[in-house]
């Protein structure tokens, strides 16, 4: 799936980075793709745990925001594999759940995550964080 131009001042640009965003809520992904592409980033939504793995390999995004509880396989299980995958190890993780079971939060620290939201989240304070992870200054 080919990155779409975005608008910023007049000019088309090209989205530099590409964000994976898998819920199996569409209302949730298209909610972030709005929010995320008015930013500049490309999107690459899934909705399922099958979906996400197949799109992480294929696209290489630059960061995954992720719902733990997704069908066929839940957002921890994707993780795992993710992380288990060759290449896709230090890709940045953001977990979103509407779950409240206990320990959710510590697992996904244990994994490696850089955020964990709870929904309803505050979509700026997504945005922030996916910005502070990808525009992140070079260091020399």
């Amino acid at each position: 799936m080919p990155i779409e131009p975005v608008e910023r001042g007049g000019r088309k640009l090209i989205a530099m980075h590409k964000i994976l965003v898998v819920d199996d809520d569409k209302n949730i992904v298209k909610a972030l793709t709005i929010r995320l592409q008015a930013a500049g980033y490309g999107v690459v939504p899934a909705y399922d745990g099958t979906a996400a793995l197949q799109a992480a390999e294929r696209e290489h995004p630059s960061l995954i925001i992720l719902d733990v509880s997704l069908p066929f396989a839940s957002g921890l299980r994707v993780a795992r594999q993710l992380q288990e995958a060759s290449g896709r190890a230090d890709t940045p993780l953001i977990f979103i759940t509407a779950s409240k079971v206990p320990g959710l939060r510590d697992q996904a620290q244990r994994l490696g995550a850089v955020g964990f939201f709870e929904k309803p989240y505050e979509a700026d304070a997504v945005l922030e964080l996916v910005r502070a992870q990808l525009e992140q200054p070079i260091r020399g």
